[in-house]
């Protein structure tokens, strides 16, 4: 299959840019500070060129480069950014596949010869610059790896297109360390003396599978062009989502837990969730010092009740350590399904059957005085306030 990969280089970094112009030609790097992975995320060129490198602490890169600007990462930033190329890249062309951090593969004509599948990465490139306003390189190649290493090595704007046959040749001149292997087979490819792709590509496949296993096997094939990743385009659908806006910023997590059952609760009432459960779900918090954070969970088994996933995102929130306090909290449902992998026990219906009624008659009383609640319950939102308005607050009595 010919694809098309579009990608954007050094995406946080570009967004970052993007944002605040101020950064153009600076050294700067996005770190994840505690109690995250305190490690450098992405870094400039400006940066890396004073030896910042990803994955290094951030205490290394502040001694190794002082005057390098370390920012938060804003994963909600990013996202949003992301999700909205994958939609203007759907509206060019019907078939995306997200590969994250800016990149994406999109299905091209099959029978199109090279100058309109060239004329095919321009326009997605184009949409991009539309609608990012970045710069990407766009590779097209018969598979995804190919495809990828044609995008990397070309430069931001351009288009590469390797013509059906030529996967090998294109691919030999290249470093191996474009091949997705682990860091103990790029040492080891080192140690061995090889250092292009044309040198692994020369091997039989015998001795790089007795000495590097499955991974030496596959690195192989790519090698020689053979690429059996299947593409696997998303299936676009509008998110079941909402966010909510805290009365007054806060980094208390009895606070954040009764804000996330309220979003849990709005989003079940949504239309698109009558009768189907969760696979997974979005949280994300947007700090009051312009930061953000993110975290995606994946159930064991779908889940369809609030109580079960208010438990979940409870046990996510009490241990957490914010860089700051939070001011809006957003929660996204993802991977709906229609069915629950856990049988309902029977020795509940009745309990089961008064919920139902005392929601409903909630939702009546609720319906008949304009969309206001009349029943509501007193909740601990921040007791060592001084102020006595901010120790308790009002909510609606949501079963």
């Amino acid at each position: 299959m010919r694809l098309a990969c579009i990608t954007i280089p050094a995406f946080r970094i570009a967004l970052e840019r993007q944002r605040a112009p101020h950064l153009v030609a600076r050294p700067f790097a996005v770190g994840e500070p505690p109690p995250g992975a305190n490690t450098i995320v992405e870094c400039s060129p400006e940066a890396a060129e004073l030896g910042v490198r990803p994955g290094m602490s951030l205490r290394d890169a502040r001694t190794l480069a002082p005057d390098v600007t370390i920012l938060p990462p804003d994963p909600i930033y990013y996202d949003r950014a992301y999700e909205a190329l994958l939609s203007a890249l759907e509206d060019t062309e019907p078939l995306v596949e997200p590969a994250g951090d800016g990149t994406a593969f999109v299905a091209i004509d099959q029978h199109a010869d090279e100058e309109a599948q060239w004329h095919a990465a321009a326009r997605l490139v184009r949409t991009v610059r539309q609608v990012a306003g970045i710069d990407a390189s766009a590779g097209v190649a018969e598979g995804k790896f190919v495809a990828w290493a044609a995008a990397t090595v070309t430069a931001p704007g351009e288009a590469t297109v390797v013509p059906a046959g030529n996967e090998q040749a294109f691919l030999a001149p290249l470093s191996t360390s474009f091949l997705p292997v682990s860091y103990d087979t790029h040492r080891k490819l080192g140690l061995y003396g090889l250092h292009s792709i044309s040198e692994v590509a020369r091997l039989e496949i015998g001795p790089m599978q007795a000495q590097f296993g499955r991974e030496g096997g596959r690195a192989w094939e790519l090698a020689r062009g053979i690429d059996r990743e299947p593409f696997r385009p998303r299936e676009r659908q509008e998110p079941v989502a909402a966010a909510l806006a805290m009365p007054a910023p806060t980094v208390n997590s009895n606070a954040l837990i009764i804000a996330a059952r309220q979003l849990v609760g709005r989003l079940l009432q949504h239309p698109r969730m009558r009768y189907r459960h969760v696979r997974q779900l979005r949280l994300r918090m947007a700090l009051l010092d312009g930061g953000s954070w993110e975290r995606t969970l994946t159930f064991r088994e779908p889940l369809g009740d609030e109580d079960s996933i208010t438990y979940v995102l409870k046990k996510l929130i009490e241990p957490l350590q914010l860089g700051g306090p939070v001011e809006e909290m957003s929660l996204e449902f993802l991977g709906l399904t229609d069915e629950t992998g856990k049988q309902r026990s029977l020795l509940f219906a009745e309990q089961a059957r008064r919920r139902s009624q005392l929601v409903a008659a909630l939702r009546q009383l609720k319906t008949r005085f304009g969309g206001d609640a009349q029943v509501t319950r007193v909740v601990e939102v921040e007791p060592w306030s001084r102020i006595p308005e901010r120790r308790y607050a009002l909510i609606d009595y949501d079963l």
